[in-house]
């Protein structure tokens, strides 16, 4: 029968020690504000800790937690887990099929290459209203997950080292929240990454990986902010890309009503564009493909050419909007520009090219030159 246990310090509380060593299944346990240490860690079993404070760090728990591989569930709410060591805060085994639920909840790792929060088996993983601090969130290989981010926000900037890591196969759900950092997908990844309402640093795509994004912002300014590999899906809606997008191999990508300083596309990557800004550069090389329809393709004094294309790359454009701004346009090699435009800011547009065929621009005055 679930008993609730108050742990303190006071009259009529229990000793943390002594609640530790009686643990049962589905104990629910109040802990007063105050610091509750577990040097060798602990492995927890159907177990809910609550934190009583004004704030989860009022009530920090100092050591590490595991998870152990026939629990059902773990809560942790309104708490702080920190740990100094070269230890996981949180871990879950290969052999786990459970929930590990965490609220308003701050948990703090020690700022190297170990997760803070580290994912095997089958788990779901919620996070509300918490933060993750010096460590990442790692899904690994064998992982089957399901994560559910709401309100919050992993802070890692690390150079070397991703603050979201999703291997194995799951769903991802990041609703409202911020991640500082890279979220990032991996060779053996099979997954979908829903990400809505919520700012990134970057955002590194691998494997297979079907990536839905809306009103969203990747906030890097590098040239590869974005950058989607292998047999990546992506469709991003309403969403802000501050550096440049990056696709290759066989990616494929939607992307409506959103801007982009730059992109840059190789391989066998296909893409429609509609409704977009592309602000700055954009180039078009090996087989990839683009369909662009009410698209604008802007130029700045950085970038030699706001728009180019070559090797066999193929380029479809319906009512866009060219505004060179004394960057020039390149169709080289064997590559296609098959475009009406709606309008430019330009009288007309020099445009080198070596087979002039394969160039037609409608709506506005062209010439073919070489370089």
């Amino acid at each position: 029968m679930p008993r609730i246990v108050k742990v303190g310090a006071g009259g009529g509380e229990v000793h943390w020690h002594d609640a530790l060593k009686d643990l049962r299944a589905d104990d629910v346990l109040f802990l007063e504000p105050g610091f509750y240490t577990i040097p060798q860690g602990i492995t927890l079993t159907d177990i809910t800790i609550k934190g009583t404070g004004s704030s989860p760090e009022d009530t920090t728990i100092l050591g590490y937690i595991n998870l152990s591989s026939d629990s059902r569930y773990v809560t942790l709410e309104n708490l702080c887990v920190n740990t100094n060591q070269d230890k996981n805060s949180i871990f879950v085994p290969m052999e786990a099929n459970t929930y590990l639920t965490l609220r308003s909840c701050v948990i703090k790792g020690a700022g190297n290459d170990t997760a803070v929060i580290a994912i095997n088996g089958k788990v779901t993983l919620e996070l509300y209203s918490t933060k993750i601090i010096n460590g990442s969130v790692s899904m690994f290989e064998g992982a089957d997950f399901r994560l559910e981010m709401n309100d919050s926000y992993i802070e890692y900037p690390s150079e070397e080292f991703c603050s979201l890591a999703l291997e194995g196969q799951g769903t991802a759900i990041i609703n409202n929240s911020k991640i500082s950092g890279s979220v990032n997908t991996f060779k053996k990844t099979n997954v979908e990454l829903d990400i809505n309402n919520s700012e990134v640093d970057y955002l590194l795509l691998h494997g297979q990986t079907w990536m839905n994004m809306l009103n969203s912002k990747v906030l890097s300014k590098d040239d590869s902010c974005l950058y989607v590999s292998d047999d990546c899906w992506i469709n991003i809606i309403g969403s802000h890309f501050n550096g440049g997008v990056f696709l290759d191999k066989r990616t494929r990508a939607i992307v409506q009503n959103s801007q982009i300083n730059r992109m840059i596309a190789v391989d066998e990557t296909d893409i429609q564009l509609n409704n977009s800004l592309i602000t700055a550069h954009a180039d078009f090389q090996n087989e990839s493909k683009c369909d662009a329809t009410r698209t604008t393709f802007n130029g700045n004094m950085e970038y030699e050419y706001f728009l180019a294309l070559s090797g066999n790359a193929q380029f479809k454009g319906h009512n866009l909007i060219l505004n060179s701004n004394t960057s020039n346009l390149a169709v080289q090699d064997d590559a296609i520009f098959k475009v009406n435009v709606l309008s430019s800011e330009d009288e007309s547009l020099e445009v080198e090219c070596n087979k002039k065929p394969n160039v037609s621009i409608l709506g506005m005055r062209w010439t073919a030159i070489k370089k």
